[in-house]
């Protein structure tokens, strides 16, 4: 009777390499903070004498700078990875995107 009942508890009972895989541990990341806070610190400081599509772009960047590093860092449950992930792709594909309409207005057009 005794094996029996070990025999199911390790049927029921699932793997611990199954159940939870450790997360990989991730640095302290100063280099991705201390762009953020650059980021943050040029859009700001230069404010008034940018353009809306500086600051646009600036902003962008500054979102998906913080994208990357709540991914790296926060626990997130896996819809809301999806989302930090969708918003940091797209947000650096617009900030892209004003850095060339930026460089084409300012070199090309005038």
């Amino acid at each position: 009777m005794a094996r029996i009942t070990k025999k199911i508890k390790k049927k029921l009972a699932p793997k611990p390499s199954e159940q939870s895989k450790p997360k990989e541990k991730v640095g302290k990341d100063y280099l991705l903070i201390g762009v953020i806070a650059f980021t943050f610190i040029v859009m700001v400081a230069g404010w008034p004498t940018i353009s809306n599509m500086n600051r646009a772009l600036y902003f962008t960047l500054l979102l998906s700078l913080s994208m990357t590093y709540a991914q790296r860092h926060y626990d997130l449950n896996e819809i809301q990875e999806i989302w930090v992930r969708r918003i940091g792709t797209a947000s650096m594909g617009f900030a892209v995107a004003l850095f060339m309409l930026t460089l084409y207005y300012q070199f090309i057009a005038s």
